[in-house]
């Protein structure tokens, strides 16, 4: 199987076992690397944040649905785990779910802001920049992601 199948394959099964323990799928990754071939299932919790006993409860399901199937002709190595605290901002429920916390905007013409998300609508990015309330337009952004905060 191709490595586009498995993947497709993989995240089909993921959103099940997901959804088993109120969690999403945020992205399926199946590629080499310097430690050889690397299954990777990032979960989000809709609601809060991802525990490592939901990564681990995830793991053991998708890993015995894999081992079943022998969807995977090679050794690999299957990691589950959350999108991180510096989590990119994809769409619409991000950018409402996070209302509140500072992110970084990464522009396509190379701008950067970082401030607190203030609201989101109609493709539309309300930011408080320092004391400077804007409207980022999400068609003009390469990248967003929550900053980490201390």
């Amino acid at each position: 199987m191709d490595t586009e199948r498995i993947v497709e394959t993989v995240k089909e099964e993921a959103k099940k076992v997901a959804e088993r323990y109120g969690l999403e799928v945020f992205d399926v990754h199946y590629r080499r690397e310097s430690k050889g071939w690397v299954l990777r299932i990032i979960i989000d919790n809709p609601v809060g944040y991802v525990s490592i006993r939901q990564c681990e409860l995830v793991s053991r399901d998708l890993e015995r649905f894999l081992d079943s199937e022998n969807i995977i002709d090679r050794s690999y190595i299957l990691e589950v785990s959350s999108p991180g605290l510096d989590r990119p901002l994809r769409d619409e429920r991000d950018f409402i779910r996070f209302t509140g916390k500072l992110a970084k905007f990464i522009f396509k013409d190379g701008r950067v802001i970082i401030g607190r998300i203030k609201g989101y609508e109609n493709g539309v990015v309300k930011v408080l920049d320092g004391k400077v309330l804007k409207d980022i337009d999400v068609k003009d952004l390469k990248e967003a992601r929550l900053e980490v905060e201390f």
